[in-house]
């Protein structure tokens, strides 16, 4: 067997071994009963110099050599066969092969008349005395690790169930070799469907190749590939990657993907964040010189966006991309003296949310931080550079703003980071908000006319526009339900008085007052007058002035 003798093997980036027993019997009963179960992807290697790390299948012996294929998909079957073929792992399995016959008419059961739930059984491996007694034709069980001696099982089940007639034994043996004929060759000559990779095979295309055959696993993603490759080199990303997340916890919460950081890394050191550049051109060298300054970077960047952006939840990020450039610049802030900061900072604010409201990682992100980091770095330190684009070329419109519902993730989440650089406060107790508090209050976005109240008056504008929305807790989200403004603002006013209410109400850009569309239930007029607020609060954190085209006033 090509996994013992360790001519096949995993490569390094591979998960563990997962599958339930369950899994197991599965595949058996798939194989016994000549069903198709997955084709295999095997990459083949040059012994001398294989591609990646490698290690054995679980529970396969070591043997040192080096594989002339790689595994990349087909893993957990694979496995899961081989423990079962070799009576290794947590279990052992075994046939009750009277399952398979028709004792009254002498005959065996065709695949479709077998109770496979009766047919194969699992046994936990610690349990030796019982084993024992399996394999000595109790109840006809027969091990699948034992296919090889089947014959010898076939001896002495035969005779212990003739009682000694010979003629019996002889029909008990024809019988059960039919068994072993239909129902156990399988297991040693089942036919893979296999798709074996040549070995000049270009990275990027083994990665596009596994993805696409392995949509329900694990994928394999540039970090895993380049884990693999760089390991031999003195280089281990994973460990790496987990020390960083142990380090630095907003690296979690915020859902940091490693392959982020290895994209920053290649853009600092070859001035590219495409995936095949990462793949080609990043060196275990790259990853030596760049990776702590790298991840000080995501953590310094995630930092001065939640205290000076507003961006206090993941969920409010608008592009998680936009830390690839601003953390490949970083390290450049942080090599100033501390008085010299103030202004790179705030420039790496104004293009975050120049950014943010011109769309520009919308479409190609990978591209545009690319040609953002290369104008970004001389910009941060020399404002007489000519900045990245979406500085140089500000143009966002107010009709675009108006007209933008919720399905604008980057605007929409924006606006709420926005409302919160402007010292939005929670609804329910007056306070400034903060991440605790966001997540205490479980404050989030919710509607300011309630959907339900707008298709009962018929309005015909859209009640999903990032307009209509605000950031508001749980207990006041449950006080509006589905009233109309002014019924439900007559019950908060009750609760935290006018002043306070209106102090909430105009730190958030909601325009209000005795005559206000708000107070009027005027839904249309409430959105004229909040985008002037709102295109307020854009010019003031962008320095750049909207195009007021089509709007009324």
């Amino acid at each position: 067997m090509r996994i013992k003798t360790g001519d096949l093997a995993l490569p390094d980036f591979q998960r563990n071994f997962v599958w339930e027993p369950q899994k197991t019997v599965e595949l058996l009963r798939s194989i016994v009963s000549r069903y198709p179960v997955g084709t295999l992807l095997f990459w083949k290697q040059n012994r001398d110099e294989p591609a990646f790390a490698h290690r054995p299948f679980e529970e396969a012996p070591k043997t040192g050599r080096a594989p002339a294929e790689l595994v990349l998909d087909g893993q957990q079957r694979l496995t899961s066969l081989y423990q079962a073929l070799t009576g290794t792992g947590d279990e052992r399995y075994f046939f009750k092969l009277d399952e398979f016959v028709d004792k009254s008419n002498v005959r065996v059961f065709d695949v479709h008349e077998i109770d496979f739930e009766k047919a194969i059984h699992i046994e936990p491996i610690i349990k030796k005395k019982v084993q024992d007694s399996l394999f000595d034709q109790r109840d006809s069980y027969f091990g699948v690790s034992d296919v090889e001696k089947f014959d010898e099982w076939l001896d002495i089940y035969a005779e212990r169930q003739a009682g000694g007639d010979p003629a019996s034994e002889k029909r008990v043996k024809q019988l059960y070799r039919e068994v072993r004929d239909r129902y156990l060759i399988p297991l040693r000559s089942y036919g893979f469907p296999l798709v074996s990779l040549p070995e000049s095979t270009p990275l990027e295309a083994v990665c596009t190749i596994f993805e696409t055959l392995n949509r329900t696993g694990k994928p394999l993603g540039v970090f895993e590939l380049l884990t693999a490759r760089f390991y031999p080199k003195g280089v281990n990303l994973r460990d790496l990657w987990q020390d960083a997340q142990d380090s630095y916890s907003v690296l979690k919460e915020f859902k940091i993907d490693p392959y982020s950081v290895l994209q920053t890394i290649c853009l600092r050191a070859h001035g590219s964040a495409q995936r095949a550049d990462v793949l080609k051109k990043l060196t275990a060298e790259d990853i030596d010189s760049n990776w702590v300054a790298v991840i000080k970077g995501f953590v310094g960047s995630l930092d001065l966006l939640e205290a000076d952006c507003g961006v206090l939840s993941p969920r409010w990020l608008p592009y998680s991309m936009i830390l690839v450039p601003m953390a490949a610049v970083w390290p450049e802030i942080q090599m100033l003296k501390p008085l010299e900061r103030s202004g790179p900072r705030d420039r790496l604010q104004q293009y975050f949310w120049c950014t943010v409201f011109t769309g520009n990682f919308d479409q190609g992100a990978n591209s545009q931080a690319g040609a953002d980091y290369a104008k970004l770095k001389a910009w941060l330190t020399n404002e007489m550079a000519l900045a990245p684009e979406a500085i140089s070329e500000f143009n966002v419109t107010a009709s675009s703003i108006r007209a933008a519902t919720t399905r604008r993730k980057a605007l929409y989440t924006g606006v709420l980071c926005l409302s919160v650089t402007a010292k939005a406060q929670d609804f329910h107790t007056g306070q400034t908000m903060t991440r605790t508090r966001v997540n205490e209050a479980k404050i989030d976005s919710h509607h300011i006319f309630p959907k339900a109240q707008l298709m009962r008056s018929g309005s015909e504008e859209s009640t999903e526009l990032i307009l209509n929305r605000a950031l508001i807790d749980a207990d006041t989200n449950r006080i509006i339900r589905d009233k109309a403004p002014q019924a439900y603002l007559s019950e908060m006013k009750d609760v935290h008085g006018g002043e306070k209410l209106e102090s909430v109400m105009t730190s958030h850009a909601i325009p209000y007052g005795q005559e206000s569309a708000l107070e009027m239930n005027d839904y249309e007029r409430f959105l004229n007058e909040r985008l002037a607020l709102l295109i307020e609060l854009i010019e003031g954190v962008t320095k750049k002035k909207v195009i007021r085209d089509d709007v009324q006033d």
